[in-house]
């Protein structure tokens, strides 16, 4: 269970003290992208009064580099304990969705049409089948099945696989569904608002943070801020391996539908809306936060969205984007605590698939901050890995 901050963490003269509501205990998310927003809204739900801040505005970051694929099956290549907690999520994610409907007003566009990962040369082939004997809920088409179901795609695929439990959201609507909830529950979002520092009291505990404003206070705190997060933990000792991936995409739109299903092929997704347009994406590039989108990337991107879908050749463009991901050295986000900050939970580096473990990292957050009994390993992700350690394992009930 988080405690109220102690007596000795006392703000410092001129600082902004966060706002006590009635009886309920205080916390603060940093990083307004999904992860941030699912974090907040599940600690609502469990009873903390809760300030998000963003250091720029809504969901502009990671959230809008994505697609909105729940690729719980196709993006993952191998068995183990991500691929799991992946399954998870995606188990709860209907639910939760609809949940979110219900708190907020907003749908967020679920679309549970599944996903069509088509192989386009011998070795992705090779690769792909290599996947079967883990992979639940999928199955290898030929190329003529694979064609009935999607009439579109390009005759010269070889075959692939078929995902129907990897449906798919709208990252922006989302976005704006988890916003109406939150402020339906009373969170106080403040866009614009970077935090500086972490603040400790006396014990050690992170009791708070500093931004430009002056010194927010709260029982706890949730790093959430994705390819951001490592500058605030340094200072505590723990130097996060994150960093940013830019991620560039294109919206078209057609005048009738081309395809039902999320297609799929290596190095290009694209992705039906409801409408009427397609995402397509996203390239991996490591560019540290240059955010400029390049028009040698995005024709790459188009030929290979043409090349497995030959009539998206003819939508109309409507735009291109970039958003940065949240990249780690081992692929993996950090999600729990870490016994030398106390008061501190960690909900961050989820790269490609934030929107994906939305809800599964929410519940995650406000199990930890009740502390509940496990049913997930959250070892595989302990923020103290970075240090070589061990964080502190609390128990977790999902």
């Amino acid at each position: 269970m988080i405690n109220p901050s102690s007596a000795c963490s006392i703000p410092s003269p001129g600082s902004s003290l966060t706002p006590i509501r009635g009886d309920r205990p205080t916390a603060l998310i940093i990083g307004g992208g999904v992860i941030g927003a699912s974090s907040a809204y599940e600690l609502g739900k469990a009873g903390f009064a809760c300030t998000l801040l963003d250091k720029g505005g809504w969901s502009q970051e990671a959230s809008t580099a994505a697609a909105g694929m729940l690729g719980a099956q196709v993006e993952i290549h191998q068995p183990g304990p991500f691929y799991d907690l992946c399954r998870a999520s995606l188990a709860i994610y209907r639910g939760w969705a609809e949940e979110l409907e219900d708190a907020g007003g907003i749908p967020v566009q679920y679309i549970p049409e599944g996903i069509v990962r088509a192989a386009m040369t011998a070795d992705d082939e090779h690769e792909l089948r290599s996947r079967l004997p883990w992979m639940q809920d999928a199955s290898w088409l030929t190329a003529e099945e694979l064609l009935r179901i999607e009439s579109e795609l390009s005759p010269g695929i070889l075959g692939g696989l078929h995902l129907p439990e990897d449906h798919q959201v709208h990252p922006v609507w989302l976005a704006k569904s988890l916003r109406a909830a939150l402020a339906r529950q009373g969170c106080l979002v403040r866009e614009w608002t970077p935090a500086t520092r972490l603040l400790t009291d006396c014990t050690g505990s992170v009791c708070g943070v500093a931004t430009p404003e002056g010194e927010l206070r709260a029982d706890l705190v949730v790093l959430a801020a994705g390819a951001w997060s490592s500058p605030l933990t340094e200072p505590l000792g723990l130097k996060l391996p994150i960093f940013p991936v830019k991620g560039q995409c294109i919206s078209v739109r057609t005048d009738a539908p081309l395809i039902r299903s999320t297609v799929f092929t290596k190095g290009c997704y694209i992705v039906p809306k409801s409408d009427g347009s397609y995402i397509i994406g996203a390239t991996q590039e490591q560019a540290g936060f240059d955010k400029r989108a390049h028009v040698s990337t995005i024709a790459g991107l188009y030929e290979k969205a043409a090349a497995l879908l030959p009539r998206i050749a003819d939508a109309e463009f409507v735009s291109t984007w970039t958003g940065l991901r949240p990249g780690t050295e081992d692929e993996l986000p950090f999600l729990g605590t870490w016994e030398h900050a106390p008061g501190l939970i960690f909900a961050t580096g989820h790269y490609r698939n934030g929107i994906l473990l939305a809800p599964v990292t929410g519940k995650v957050v406000a199990s930890l901050a009740l502390g509940a009994a496990p049913e997930l390993d959250l070892a595989p992700y302990a923020p103290g890995r970075a240090a070589g350690s061990r964080g502190q394992e609390i128990p977790l009930t999902l």
